[in-house]
């Protein structure tokens, strides 16, 4: 019943993204952009994060570029997430986040991914958490986890909580959320929640991406807060 509404309802909101980014000129999409980065960056959980987990938009998304430029210049870390092929085709939804290099170009640092869609390459460096030594990878502490001298985890000082910004097919203003089904978010939010990492969750859309109710499930995850 439920899975029957949210793939009824995922059509609709497609085809209402569709026809309102069609409606809008180049310089209305850069100001909604700037506009959302400005409320992105105004909230203390982004001032005060380390980590910014954001996403690189397709063309139905509300673009959080800006948030990513941002971050690099104040000296934040900043990862996007990578669909990881070989899972998919093993039929599991499976993504790792990369870190972006702040001293090059976005363009020079993502490629076509999976699903069309712009991604990072895989010779970034991939975000591991608690866990360091492993080559072509990242470590950042989870939340009360720290490495210890064999490489593993032990309990250590708690790290600031990372800023997620969440995409999604629909939202309501109290933090419920449409994925695009996959689960990919879900299952990659509920890994970090079981490594002790509490992520502060800011979903963001298009005003026309709003919805007034989003049937939920067990596997549903709300977000902290909504901006549009």
């Amino acid at each position: 019943m439920i899975s029957g509404f949210k793939k009824n309802l995922r059509k609709k909101m497609r085809e209402i993204q569709k026809s309102y980014l069609a409606s809008l000129t180049y310089k209305e999409k850069h100001s909604l952009a700037e506009n959302l980065c400005e409320k992105i960056t105004a909230l203390p959980e982004y001032k005060s994060a380390d980590l910014i987990m954001a996403y690189i938009p397709d063309t139905l998304e509300a673009d959080c570029t800006p948030v990513i430029l941002d971050a690099l210049e104040k000296g934040k870390k900043v990862c996007v997430p990578k669909v990881d092929f070989t899972a998919m085709k093993a039929g599991q939804s499976k993504m790792d986040f990369y870190f972006l290099d702040g001293s090059k170009s976005l363009e020079e640092q993502l490629e076509t991914g999976t699903y069309g869609i712009r991604e990072p390459k895989s010779c970034l460096k991939k975000l591991i958490w608690g866990v360091a030594g492993k080559k072509g990878s990242e470590f950042f502490p989870a939340e009360g986890v720290a490495e210890n001298a064999t490489g593993g985890c032990s309990e250590g000082k708690a790290s600031p909580s990372p800023f997620m910004i969440v995409p999604g097919v629909a939202f309501t203003k109290g933090g419920k959320r449409l994925g695009h089904g996959k689960g990919f978010y879900d299952i990659y939010i509920e890994k970090m929640c079981k490594l002790g990492v509490r992520p502060f969750l800011c979903g963001v859309c298009l005003p026309c991406q709003l919805a007034e109710e989003i049937p939920t499930d067990e596997h549903d995850i709300r977000m902290g807060c909504v901006l549009w």
